[in-house]
């Protein structure tokens, strides 16, 4: 029998409330930051590291810019605070600007490649747990992780991060993006996963996608990593938790469809916030932006952001490839749970 964390428990059982007591108009409740692009790995389809340069670096936002703009987002009523990047803990100040966030009482997660977890990390966080860790694992040799992370050691790096997070006992969830480079790996990782749960007693989510997106500059150098849609297909027909999770999103975008609902929540409930203070609908739609160093959150995302295009704000006709974040598989076969 496996044993959630008891924050994690907590965390997600006021988030599905609060969720479901929101009506059809737009409240700010769920903001993914991205701290940075300043990262230590050079991941080959990675779409910020383009701007990973000095020169970008310094464009970025500092400290007390950070907390002006979560000062008003905290006071619009924002509750679920995601903090990524490029790497976070790559930043001197993300202690610093993590327990902000903590002090200020949003429920927040974590991403990270966790090569820069330490002891000491690990521990701060045992003291002020975040809702979730979220770790990439998109190898489970040190060829393949290393193939694509570009960094000599990350695997024995990252593979120590998730021993320092479980055994503290930490909300994890690791995470891979299916790309040419691992396609043959994806079974081993999420197996590799279960038995990490089952060897720490506790619950180990895993997320499987497979969205390769365009690099921020625009370069399309990265479709070369896009698995085509027949072999992603193949991937969740072979495993009974993926192929369920489609099934489900299918259903849902069937209800969309013959509702005539939004499938989106960017704008509605989520916004997103880039390393520069841009507010924009979600990470993958930047083709318009509110810049919060001059303007106030509040205006941003009552007065501007309904109105940025998005794609998605309508149910599509057809739709060709979803990302799959599976049913995080508990390790009684009978216990399992949808996450994502």
């Amino acid at each position: 029998m496996t044993h959630p964390s008891v924050p994690s428990v907590l965390d997600q059982e006021l988030s599905r409330r609060l969720w479901a007591k929101l009506g059809e108009g737009p409240f700010p409740l769920a903001c993914q930051w991205e701290l940075t692009c300043l990262c230590n790995l050079r991941c080959v389809m990675c779409y910020t590291d383009c701007f990973n340069t000095p020169e970008r670096i310094r464009q970025e936002l500092r400290f007390h810019e950070i907390v002006r703009i979560m000062d008003e987002i905290h006071e619009a009523g924002c509750l679920e605070l995601c903090l990524t990047g490029g790497e976070p803990l790559a930043r001197r100040d993300f202690w610093d600007i993590y327990a902000y966030a903590k002090q200020n009482g949003f429920l927040v997660t974590v991403f990270t490649n966790g090569t820069l977890v330490t002891e000491q990390i690990a521990d701060g966080w045992v003291q002020s747990p975040p809702s979730m860790i979220e770790i990439s694992l998109h190898g489970l040799t040190k060829a393949s992780f290393e193939g694509i992370t570009q960094g000599t050691g990350s695997y024995d790096r990252c593979l120590a991060a998730i021993r320092l997070i479980l055994e503290r006992r930490l909300p994890l969830t690791l995470k891979t993006t299916g790309m040419t480079l691992n396609r043959d790996d994806i079974p081993a990782i999420k197996g590799y996963v279960s038995r990490l749960g089952a060897e720490y007693g506790t619950t180990v989510h895993y997320k499987f996608g497979s969205d390769i997106r365009l690099r921020l500059d625009g370069s399309e150098d990265v479709a070369q990593y896009q698995l085509p849609a027949d072999q992603v297909s193949a991937i969740e027909e072979a495993d009974p938790d993926f192929h369920a999770e489609r099934s489900r999103r299918n259903r849902q975008e069937e209800e969309s469809r013959h509702q005539g609902t939004t499938r989106c929540g960017g704008g509605f409930h989520r916004f997103h916030i880039d390393a520069y203070g841009r507010l924009q609908l979600c990470s993958g739609n930047r083709e318009a932006s509110y810049d919060l160093r001059t303007g106030s959150f509040h205006e941003g995302f009552y007065d501007v952001l309904p109105h940025f295009p998005c794609p998605h704000r309508q149910p599509p006709e057809r739709e060709e490839l979803l990302n799959i974040q599976p049913l995080a598989r508990r390790h009684d076969p009978r216990e399992v749970e949808a996450h994502g």
